[in-house]
């Protein structure tokens, strides 16, 4: 196995509370390709104490993630479906013709 020496470096991020810093590990270069890592493939970060491991996803672990974001995505539009039909069914009761629309009455002085 071969091994390459890198620093931690921070990074700012800005809660509500104030700015804080966090540590971060930054990897570029021609190395990554070589060794399976495109420029937009997915990886997994495994993390135990004291040792880190990033692997790019296989296939089959592609198509699973790729079906859990299709299966949420499904129940959120659900919940927005149903929330939709709600609005409408209360919607339509409150706008029911009570047969008084359109008639004026104008009292006529002679």
């Amino acid at each position: 196995m071969k091994s390459k020496n890198m620093k931690v470096a921070y990074s700012t991020r800005y809660p509500q509370n104030g700015a804080c810093t966090v540590p971060k590990i930054q990897m570029e270069g021609k190395w990554l390709e070589n060794l399976g890592f495109f420029v937009g493939s997915t990886v997994i970060v495994e993390y135990e104490e004291g040792s880190i491991r990033i692997r790019p996803l296989s296939e089959e672990e592609l198509v699973i993630k790729e079906h859990g974001e299709l299966q949420a995505q499904l129940k959120h539009k659900e919940k927005e479906l149903r929330l939709m039909q709600t609005s409408y069914e209360n919607l339509s009761k409150v706008a029911e013709a009570s047969g008084i629309y359109g008639k004026h009455s104008v009292n006529k002085s002679k």
